[in-house]
């Protein structure tokens, strides 16, 4: 058969299923921010401030699920696909010592964007040439190497918090990593410069 009389290929079903979910996603979002009467961020117009990016740890991002957007005076203003995640947003306060506010996105607009970001890629890179670090895969007996797409995967909790923490230790150049329990409490600590400093 010709060149000329090759048929034309045909529609590409995942594209075609991605784009929907992508506009499920969107108009969920959409619903959220009019329910709760909150600002819907365009992801796809976002772009990134990297001096904001690089002054919150890259495995809280990936952990919790969001990106940094803006400072509104004290406060620190994220986008997150549920905002209705109280206990979460409680808890990033917390751990950031800042009031938090928010604002809405599509899920994977947002896990796009910190897979993509500066911070997390440069971490990565680190890893790779410093560590090459491989973690055992459960479901297959070869090995997978340490990725943002594994952190921000929908696997083990307890897993991702493992990822993350050593994700972490590499972003700030830990030597080591000690774990402490202490009554019904964990306490992670880095080893930075030859001192150990509190993970969060």
């Amino acid at each position: 058969m010709s060149p000329s009389n090759v048929p034309p290929a045909g529609p590409n079903l995942e594209d075609d299923a991605s784009v929907l979910d992508h506009a499920a996603e969107l108009a969920s979002a959409r619903r959220l921010a009019d329910r709760y009467r909150l600002e819907l961020v365009d992801m796809e117009q976002f772009r990134i401030d990297q001096e904001l990016f690089r002054a919150i740890p890259a495995d809280l991002m990936l952990r919790y699920g969001f990106v940094p957007y803006r400072r509104d005076d004290r406060a620190l203003v994220i986008v997150v696909s549920d905002p209705t995640d109280l206990p979460m947003i409680d808890e990033l306060s917390l751990l950031l010592g800042v009031p938090i506010k928010v604002t809405v996105g599509a899920r994977s607009s947002i896990e796009s964007i910190l897979k993509k970001s500066e911070s997390s890629q440069r971490v990565l890179d680190e890893a790779t040439e410093s560590f090459q670090m491989q973690l055992l895969k459960e479901e297959e007996n070869g090995e997978d190497s340490l990725t943002v797409e594994r952190l921000t995967s929908d696997i083990s909790p307890v897993i991702r918090l493992v990822d993350s923490t050593i994700f972490t230790a590499i972003q700030r150049r830990a030597s080591d990593i000690h774990i402490e329990t202490q009554g019904d409490a964990v306490h992670i600590k880095y080893r930075i410069d030859g001192v150990l400093q509190q993970a969060m």
